[in-house]
């Protein structure tokens, strides 16, 4: 191979920081699409503080045919890395739906009161910071203010190898304004939170000589409460749909280690943060699809099992059908939720509340029922623990698999890390790179009130529409506000006519129904009798327990104390045979004292939609 270096691209393309209150610890974003193994406690510090995640870029030099030469490190070049964030959120526009869908209605102006030139005080948009060498720390963005208060977004830091370590902010969340407490899940005029998003971009030199270097992009999101546990659909599968056709090519036949396994595995997961997947597909349910032997039936590509492999690609909708409506050719009984069940994009409107995979997910499973697919499982292959047990030619993409893939993909009201808009393939480049708009390209002027025309403009005119060209701050700023609101209210089971604990929202990030460490004690204790360890291991206890009060209550306390909240994390099996090897157990909330009462009664009231 050539090993000359002619240009290099930052990996990952879109890197992903998490919020956390720790004042001096924070923890690298995953690097390989695998859960890897950590102790219980690992994301809190010795004070009990909820650690920061940072997001890892690399640099990887290229030769003339586009293969990866080596990453390339401060030993070897000069690198100097940039970096421009931003919090747009109080400037853009109200959430009410996800734009691109058919019920899209106009949306007014967050914080509309304000105009001209005073809705600049909206932004909080500090300086570029730029950082170069190994070890390095102290570069700040602390020069923003929100309405003339200053606000932290984050740093920048080096490894030692001079790779870029980004860290964003705190999870502060406020309002200047004096009385103005949050009253709704996603607009909440004169608040702020410290997420952000915006370029890295970095100059190499090699031998003293310059290279054209790719850049990426960083988001800062909300801390992930169950760090292992991998949504359904992922954001790199909503990236990966959006670029397929484009700079990528989905493979003639899925494999169904790469493309079929990881999404049954994500189905069977959810037992660990959804009481209603766990009676569903949990651990010896009827469709437990981490058995051995499901897994050796689901894995053959002939004939013997055809009929199972159809009857579950039976139970997922059509993407392809309007508005995520029931499959006119296979009309589904009266009150069933098809797979997944989760809640749609809309799921105040009767026909949008099915949520649906991507339509590669979709046609990769309808190959794998009709047997055309790739049986490459075994069930002894070794997990990769770091990017650097891959080869290098394997390494670029999967970091920018990684940091995307522990990412939700949906449902988009608004979103847990990323909106909608990331399903739209102008905001890209080139695979998973976001489209930035130039130093000289100002923001287009979109008025004082945003409509579904001006969306469906952005795919032909970049100056049309906010769907093109990206700035920093452009990402997040489609999300909720504060974002720790909208956590505090996607939940599951608003209908208790059909299910307490079906559909859901966001249980990957935000979990519904937890194993609590008592509860864990009593499945470890071997000298209980095995009926009460059984029945202990079926026990799911409410995650936002904690959470007291009233809607609006629950939601300004989720500012304050978000980070005392319970982490899910892996905990070993005991070896009798009768429980997972593997269980995901909610590491002792922060709280003093027991939960407060009423907290049953409010996870099933209505918050964030109405009853299907």
């Amino acid at each position: 191979m050539d090993q000359k270096i002619v240009r290099a691209a930052i990996h990952p393309a879109i890197g992903v920081a998490r919020v956390g209150n720790s004042p001096s610890e924070y923890f690298y974003g995953p690097e390989v699409p695998y859960p890897t193994s950590t102790t219980p406690g690992f994301y809190r510090d010795g004070e009990g503080a909820l650690k920061r995640q940072a997001a890892r870029f690399r640099i990887y030099g290229y030769n003339i045919a586009g293969q990866p030469v080596r990453e390339i490190t401060s030993d070897m070049a000069d690198i100097r890395w940039t970096v421009e964030v931003a919090n747009k959120k109080a400037a853009w526009f109200n959430f009410e739906t996800a734009m691109d869908l058919p019920q899209a209605i106009p949306c007014g102006r967050r914080n509309g009161t304000l105009t001209g030139a005073n809705r600049n005080a909206l932004i909080i948009k500090p300086a570029s910071r730029s950082v170069s060498g190994p070890n390095q720390s102290g570069s700040s963005f602390d020069t923003g203010e929100f309405l003339g208060e200053p606000v932290y977004l984050g740093e920048l830091r080096t490894d030692e190898a001079g790779r870029l370590v980004f860290l964003g902010g705190y999870g502060r969340s406020g309002t200047p304004l004096a009385n103005n407490t949050i009253v709704g899940y996603a607009n909440n005029d004169g608040w702020y939170d410290d997420t952000s998003d915006g370029p890295v971009s970095a100059e190499v030199k090699l031998g003293g000589k310059p290279i054209p270097v790719d850049p990426a992009w960083v988001v800062v999101a909300p801390p992930n409460f169950a760090p292992d546990i991998i949504s359904i659909q992922t954001m790199y599968d909503v990236i990966y749909d959006a670029c397929a056709g484009l700079w990528l090519n989905p493979p003639a036949q899925p494999s169904f280690t790469a493309n079929i396994y990881p999404l049954l595995h994500q189905f069977s997961n959810y037992q660990w943060v959804n009481k209603g997947f766990a009676a569903q597909f949990g651990w010896r349910a009827p469709y437990d699809f981490l058995q051995h032997e499901w897994l050796a039936k689901l894995s053959q590509s002939g004939s013997q099992y055809a009929e199972i492999r159809l009857q579950i690609f039976r139970m997922f909708i059509n993407p392809n059908e309007p508005a995520g409506a029931a499959p006119s050719s296979f009309p589904l009984p009266a009150g069933f939720t098809p797979w997944p069940q989760v809640y749609g994009d809309a799921p105040s409107f009767p026909t949008s509340h099915y949520f649906s995979l991507t339509a590669t997910q979709y046609n990769f499973l309808q190959q794998w029922a009709n047997g055309q697919f790739v049986s490459d499982w075994n069930p002894n292959s070794a997990i990769p623990e770091s990017i650097q047990d891959l080869p290098l030619s394997d390494q670029p993409g999967i970091l920018d698999k990684a940091a995307l893939f522990f990412c939700m993909g949906g449902p988009f009201h608004p979103g847990g890390e990323m909106p909608w808009a990331m399903r739209q393939s102008t905001m890209y480049r080139a695979a998973f790179r976001i489209r930035s708009r130039g130093p000289h390209e100002p923001e287009p002027d979109l008025g004082a009130i945003l409509t579904p025309a001006m969306i469906q403009d952005s795919s032909s005119n970049r100056n049309a529409g906010p769907l093109y060209a990206n700035g920093p701050g452009d990402i997040t700023r489609w999300m909720a506000i504060p974002w720790q609101a909208d956590s505090a209210s996607c939940r599951a089971g608003y209908n208790l006519q059909y299910d307490p604990y079906l559909p859901t929202f966001w249980p990957a990030r935000v979990p519904n129904d937890v194993l609590t460490e008592e509860s864990y004690q009593q499945v470890m204790n071997a000298s209980l009798p095995k009926e009460t360890r059984i029945q202990a291991f079926l026990t799911r206890q409410t995650w936002y327990r904690w959470l007291g009060g009233a809607q609006n209550d629950q939601m300004n306390q989720m500012v304050d104390d978000f980070h005392k909240l319970g982490v899910v994390e892996r905990r070993n099996a005991p070896p009798d045979g009768d429980f997972p090897k593997t269980m995901y157990v909610e590491s002792l909330p922060r709280f003093e004292g027991p939960p407060p009462d009423g907290h049953v009664a409010f996870v099933k009231q209505l918050t964030k939609v109405k009853p299907l």
